[in-house]
């Protein structure tokens, strides 16, 4: 799409156009997805933030000011929500660090060990239905005693894609979580 359609696109969605919205979705949502898998490398996230992206969008169309450049506007906002979501899984993961590191191993108490036997069974059924990798992290690190580090090291894949995927999974479980354990 020409960038002169974008920018009239632009100028409509900030007089609440709504099919101006839905047209600039269609238009740029697989190119920013892309953009986001090629950075992110997993799925979800990249989908997640490109989801946002276009929330945000709207949700703040009457300060939209784009005078030049529309695709790079939404590049440029999609890379700013990209760079924050690694500086807010970098500090979570110092927090969790410096967390673990100052307790002694013997008082670390896993999920499994706080909840009741059928609650925990509810959950491993529950757990099925996450998707394969998704579903070995959870039960891994939310029920077994298996830190990041050694679920990276069990499935030779990193440990930011351990917490990802974690993150994942906690994120579609977390409903369900929410209704059982309250």
């Amino acid at each position: 799409m020409a960038t002169e359609n974008l920018l009239e696109l632009f100028e409509r969605i900030r007089n609440n156009d709504y099919q101006a919205f839905e047209q600039v979705f269609e238009s740029q949502w697989r190119e920013l997805y892309r953009y986001a898998y090629k950075v992110l490398r997993h799925a979800a996230d990249a989908e997640d933030l490109t989801q946002e992206l276009f929330c945000d969008l709207w949700a703040n169309r009457t300060q939209l000011r784009v005078h030049s450049n529309a695709p790079g506007y939404l590049v440029g906002a999609l890379r700013k929500k990209i760079l924050t979501r690694f500086r807010d899984a970098t500090i979570r993961s110092r927090h969790l660090q410096a967390v673990g590191a100052a307790q002694p191993h013997s008082t670390e108490t896993t999920f499994a060990r706080l909840v009741g036997h059928d609650t925990l069974a509810a959950i491993q059924a529950r757990a099925q239905g996450l998707p394969p990798k998704e579903k070995e992290v959870f039960l891994l690190g939310m029920l077994g005693d298996f830190s990041v580090k050694e679920i990276a090291e069990k499935f030779a894949t990193s440990e930011q894609t351990v917490r990802n995927q974690l993150n994942s999974a906690l994120h579609k479980m977390s409903p369900f979580l929410t209704k059982l354990l309250s």
